[in-house]
């Protein structure tokens, strides 16, 4: 690139290998992974697996809505006579 020109010659451009493909053969995006294929489904959870993961996300919720009161509870019998 000279100062004059913004254009660089074509001969010192790395060409990509494929289209979405950076020159150095890696994919294009950040990952670094590229497309999953069209089988490429994720594993659905099912059975005591999944009830496992709802019960315990049903837990964490009540334990995170009762610290809250608690503390509320605590905060305003401190504030209030």
């Amino acid at each position: 690139m000279s100062i004059t020109s913004l254009t660089t010659p074509e001969s010192t451009i790395a060409q990509p290998l494929r289209p979405g493909h950076a020159a150095s053969g890696r994919p294009a995006d950040r990952s670094g992974l590229g497309t999953a294929g069209p089988g490429a489904e994720p594993e659905k959870m099912r059975g005591i697996r999944l009830l496992a993961v709802w019960i315990g996300l049903t837990a964490g919720a009540w334990a995170v809505l009762g610290g809250a009161g608690y503390g509320l509870y605590i905060a305003l019998r401190t504030l209030l006579p």
